[in-house]
């Protein structure tokens, strides 16, 4: 699932089918989800953290290059790692991100040289990002039906005004997915992302709702795998509106470090005349289950 344009994205990393619904084994899972792991247990196929209730350990490395216009790009490496708790039907996950950027390196890009702007920072484009921290909650979970909502906060970590938000901030989701007949998982969401001091010291706020389709067809081999990503995106302080589409391409790639690898290509396109960029891809490798 994606929330935004941006590395303020909560959940890009879930993708394909577990055919829940279709492969779980007597009894009925529990409507509260306090059951995952046997629900887990019950599921044949290796658990590659694509059905968004069924929650697993997850480290892993991605990168997403975003080409704004013809002229300019900007990219995002994400080191990532998820832990559950509990009876299995919660968890947390930390984020550290590194903004690559012509900004972060001359904020006034396009103008003044690297050397002669504000910052003084001549010409290093990678800078740290807003480290974040997100609660994941699986409050509901049968046959047929699950329901989460996460909570992510991000700190005020970035190194320069454009590789975060500035401020604290906060990002919520809540979203309820079907486990279809033929194996396909359908979950739409609904994503707030907002700023929690009023804006950044240039008085910029952030606050933007998301409307997400995520869909995970069933495919015939259980080694690939493919999600859709449709969104709607409305940034309540530009009131510009817009909408993207990710698609998600995964392999699994065997055992490694104790678990299960997959490498992952995820290109994306934004439509609409307030779109902030024309096109995205991303790719990278996660090992989950160890």
């Amino acid at each position: 699932m994606t929330s935004s344009v941006t590395h303020h994205t909560a959940m890009n990393t879930i993708a394909v089918s577990l055919m829940l619904g279709a492969t779980l084994a007597s009894p009925v899972a529990a409507q509260d989800g306090s059951n995952l792991n046997q629900v887990q247990g019950a599921v044949e196929e290796i658990n590659n953290g694509t059905n968004p209730t069924l929650l697993t350990t997850q480290m892993g490395l991605q990168y997403q290059f975003n080409q704004i216009n013809s002229s300019l790009n900007t990219g995002l490496l994400e080191a990532f790692y998820t832990r559950p708790f509990g009876d299995g039907s919660k968890a947390f996950r930390f984020t550290l991100p590194v903004s690559d950027s012509p900004f972060n390196a001359a904020p006034n890009f396009g103008g003044a040289s690297a050397a002669g702007s504000a910052t003084g920072l001549g010409g290093d484009e990678m800078r740290l990002g807003d480290i974040s921290v997100t609660y994941i909650d699986v409050f509901h979970l049968t046959e047929s039906n699950g329901a989460a909502f996460t909570v992510e906060l991000f700190l005020d970590t970035a190194e320069t005004p454009t590789s975060g938000f500035g401020q604290f901030a906060m990002e919520t989701s809540v979203f309820y997915a079907w486990f279809l007949e033929n194996g396909s998982i359908f979950a739409p969401a609904w994503v707030q992302t907002f700023g929690l001091e009023g804006g950044n010291k240039d008085g910029v706020d952030v606050n933007t709702t998301t409307i997400d389709f995520y869909y995970v067809p069933k495919l015939a081999n259980p080694k690939y795998y493919m999600t859709f990503d449709p969104a709607i995106i409305h940034d309540w302080e530009s009131n510009d509106t817009f909408g993207s589409l990710q698609v998600t391409f995964g392999m699994l790639t065997g055992k490694a470090f104790g678990g299960d690898g997959q490498l992952f290509i995820k290109p994306g396109v934004m439509f609409g005349g307030d779109a902030p960029a024309d096109w995205s891809i991303q790719v990278g490798y996660k090992v989950l289950n160890f």
